[in-house]
């Protein structure tokens, strides 16, 4: 995978910023209210906890997550008390990658962290004196350039000296993307590298794209821990126990909308020349979509039963969608809720148009919908499943229209044929109008006509 990845580099050198290639240039300024925090998972190196004056074999949820180590509290020397993480440990120059979880492409990120020249007792002051070298990178396709980020120097082996604040400035090219520090230290002692620590970021998030079809949903995400996963796995993770996974709704890129209008019920044509009330009782269902089902579709491999809602198909995996919907409405409990995940509604109304001469008439329903974006996560094997649902919206009404209009030509044609009748003689009619003569009465015998409702 290595040969088909690229990355994009801003970096601050003390007080003065460079830019590197177009694609690099700095985000366009956002206004306060628009620029939210990016969780940065173990951002501090605070996990696993080592010594004060020591360290520790590892650095929780950044990958490789094996190898390394971070550097005790007083070992690391930070002016706010953090652990810290080197990028050259044990003989080797090494690379420390972690996923910005809940940014999406085309969004603006801010990427800051503190680093600090090696505090090992193995290093030199020849290593030292004029700072050390490492890349930050976003880890995206295509070639790019390769600058490197260099820290202060200092004249005592075994003494940090911090700088707090550097920036790395970028625009996401995929949902979470994965940012990379990487150290550029090759010389003579490789455990004597550069310290980093209180990487945070912040994103001006990208517009809600309110174009995607329902019936057309993103594919969904999974991944452990920060490397990609079949999505597959991660949905039987979540469907193996009614509490394997926890739902989160990313309300930035959820909303309600109403759906297209359509016909529901027949169309009634006018052809008298009075008003007429037209009495009918519509059925109108509106069923659910979600990435996962259409995920499994494009497989080969859909879900049973068959064309049906993933709360039918993986009953477990919708109830922590429907808990996880909940809280987000302001239930924390996800219990008894006014406003539930509604997977599919079917509703009936009795309607009583009025058609007036000469038009046509029918009905239309524009349905609400709930277009739903979150994430299963399962702390316990660090699966993560970036899901896209789309149900019908319980707190948000359906709009019913009557249509009414004048005829087509079709239409008028329809209104002006002849009736259709069948070719029965009506021999009630006066007898110089009888359509079949009628045979006269036998001779000799008088008949007679009773007029039965007199």
């Amino acid at each position: 995978m290595a040969l088909l990845m690229g990355r994009r580099f801003l970096h601050r050198l003390g007080c003065s910023m460079a830019t590197v290639g177009l694609a690099l240039a700095a985000a366009p300024p956002a206004r306060a209210a628009d620029t939210v925090d990016v969780q940065v998972p173990n951002g501090t190196f605070a996990l696993p906890v080592a010594p004060d004056n020591g360290t520790m074999a590892g650095h929780a949820d950044w990958s490789p997550d094996s190898t390394g180590v971070v550097f005790g509290k007083a070992l690391a020397q930070h002016p706010l008390g953090y652990q810290a993480a080197s990028l050259n440990w044990n003989g080797a120059a090494l690379s420390m990658r972690t996923r910005l979880w809940g940014v999406r492409a085309g969004s603006q990120v801010t990427l800051n962290w503190d680093d600090s020249p090696g505090v090992d007792r193995r290093c030199t002051p020849e290593q030292l004196k004029d700072g050390q070298t490492y890349n930050v990178s976003l880890i995206t396709a295509g070639p790019a350039p390769d600058p490197v980020v260099t820290t202060n120097g200092t004249d005592t082996v075994g003494v940090a000296n911090w700088v707090t604040g550097r920036v790395f400035e970028f625009t996401a090219t995929e949902d979470n993307p994965m940012v990379s520090f990487d150290s550029a230290e090759q010389r003579t002692s490789l455990s004597c590298g550069p310290l980093i620590t209180n990487v945070t970021a912040r994103q001006t998030p990208a517009p809600v794209d309110q174009r995607i079809r329902k019936e057309q949903l993103p594919g969904p995400k999974a991944y452990r821990g920060n490397d990609p996963l079949e999505p597959g796995v991660a949905v039987d993770d979540c469907e193996g126990s009614a509490a394997n996974c926890v739902f989160t709704v990313d309300k930035r890129y959820s909303y309600q909308y109403y759906g297209q209008t359509r016909i529901v019920g027949e169309v009634y044509i006018n052809c008298s020349r009075n008003a007429v009330v037209d009495d009918r009782r519509i059925e109108v269902t509106e069923p659910p979509y979600d990435n996962l089902t259409q995920y499994y579709a494009l497989k080969g491999t859909p879900l049973l039963p068959s064309r049906s809602d993933i709360s039918q198909s993986r009953p477990n995996l919708a109830a922590q969608a429907a808990a996880g919907f909940s809280a987000a409405g302001g239930n924390a409990a996800a219990v008894s809720t006014t406003n539930p995940l509604t997977w599919s509604r079917t509703g009936t109304k009795t309607l009583n148009p009025t058609i007036q001469p000469g038009e046509v008439s029918w009905i239309e329903v524009q349905p609400a919908r709930e277009r739903v974006v979150g994430s299963f996560t399962n702390a316990r094997n660090k699966y993560r499943l970036d899901a896209v649902l789309d149900v019908p919206a319980g707190s948000l009404p359906d709009r019913y229209l009557q249509r009414t209009g004048p005829l087509t030509d079709v239409e008028l044609q329809r209104c002006g044929a002849a009736r259709p009748t069948a070719g029965t003689p009506d021999n009630g009619a006066g007898p110089d109008k009888r359509l079949i003569a009628l045979d006269a009465p036998p001779a000799g015998l008088p008949s007679r006509s009773v007029l039965l409702n007199p």
